[in-house]
């Protein structure tokens, strides 16, 4: 393949399927990158599927009838690593297509956070600070299911894939320099946990735009109509606010929780229906609802859901999290890491908090890094940190 120009082959049909196979198995690593639409669905609709060996480029089409199930196969089980940018999207597709995760993965994001290249880089950013190269981004909004591509579209999947061949050689070897290839895999190894892609649906209601509007006898009611639009979305494969608005479950919820208790559900089965609601016409899963939503009304207050917005510290421990962040980025500096990747302030502020809680902080590859910092912290060393804190 040319350093500047890949051989580039279309995969839209089985014989040309099988060629990507066959070059797959002889692949050391696989870079790969996706075009989907998700604006109308629930489950991202995969548009165009590119993957580089080292021959060639392969922009496999989805929509061309093919049987993928051979292709998701072999990128999953294999222990060949599969090459990602930002990897989460790409891994949540994959997970909706083939049912579980590569074995192995190379996130080129998390490996230039580990190198102290930049925090939350994009992939043009990284592929320029790397290769000198400046991507064309044109194209990313572009409709990736209309066909045929547009040679705009063409060019624009090719370098993508392609690029991201070139770097993840540079990225290996100074990670293995650093010696830090084992924290890469340790922070792969939590990326592809597939508890992260399915969060359950009754933690859905806090994702919900204007949740904090609610109290806890709001929030206690809307847990299960947020999770009642969620089966609702993935059933119809819709967008979750097509299925049912943000405004008309908080304007429910608020509803329902002005009622007197003990609510019973024959109470509230009627409002679950009334208006532009889904369940108008389904009684039955009405009823269900509702019975959901008394039982959590009905419960004592103590045990109703609340937003948490991360531990209260007292007046005097606030300089502790300054000063931990100071030392963090001072460390972060000598050791060549982005701080984020290191903590972020909220895991700061949980740990300050509390220290004896489990905290990523304190395992695997960070726990010797940080133990000076987080002791430090912890105990004040100098005048001026005591003055800090009792004031």
């Amino acid at each position: 393949m040319n350093a500047d120009t890949p051989n580039v082959h279309l995969v839209a049909r089985q014989s040309q399927l099988d060629a990507l196979l066959d070059a797959m198995r002889r692949a050391a690593y696989l870079p790969l990158d996706t075009e989907f639409v998700r604006e109308r669905t629930y489950f991202p609709q995969l548009a165009l599927l590119q993957i580089a060996t080292p021959d060639a480029v392969w922009l496999v089409d989805p929509l061309a009838g093919l049987d993928l199930a051979p292709l998701w196969e072999r990128i999953v089980s294999s222990d060949t690593p599969v090459v990602l940018h930002a990897a989460d999207q790409d891994l949540d597709l994959i997970l909706t297509a083939a049912g579980r995760l590569p074995k192995r993965v190379f996130d080129t994001q998390i490996a230039a956070e580990l190198l102290g290249i930049g925090a939350q880089l994009s992939y043009a950013a990284l592929v320029d600070k790397l290769l000198g190269i400046t991507l064309d981004k044109a194209q990313v909004r572009s409709d990736w299911l209309a066909r045929p591509l547009s040679e705009a579209q063409w060019n624009y999947a090719v370098q993508d894939v392609f690029q991201l061949g070139r770097i993840f050689p540079l990225l290996e070897e100074q990670l293995a320099s650093a010696g830090r290839l084992d924290w890469m895999a340790e922070e792969t190894a939590r990326q592809t946990d597939p508890a992260r892609f399915a969060p359950a649906d009754q933690r859905r209601w806090k994702k919900i735009r204007g949740v904090q509007t609610l109290g806890r006898a709001g929030l206690a009611a809307l847990r299960p109509l947020a999770a009642c639009r969620e089966e609702l979305a993935r059933e119809r494969d819709l967008p979750r606010r097509w299925v049912w608005r943000d405004e008309a479950l908080l304007e429910l919820a608020r509803d329902i929780a002005g009622l007197p208790r003990p609510v019973e559900p024959e109470q509230i089965a009627p409002m679950v229906e009334a208006g532009r609601s889904p369940l108008r016409g389904d009684p039955e899963r009405a009823r269900h609802v509702a019975a959901e939503v008394a039982r959590e009304l009905n419960r004592p207050p103590s045990h109703w859901p609340e937003l948490r917005r991360g531990p209260a510290l007292p007046p005097e421990e606030r300089e502790l999290v300054k000063s931990c962040r100071h030392r963090l980025e001072q460390l972060a500096e000598r050791e060549s890491i982005c701080p984020s990747r290191l903590a972020t302030s909220a895991e700061l502020r949980h740990y300050l908090a509390n220290p004896d809680r489990p905290s990523r902080l304190t395992q695997g590859w960070r726990a010797a890094l940080l133990a000076p910092v987080l002791q430090g912290a912890r105990q004040p060393d100098s005048p001026e940190d005591r003055r800090n804190i009792r004031r």
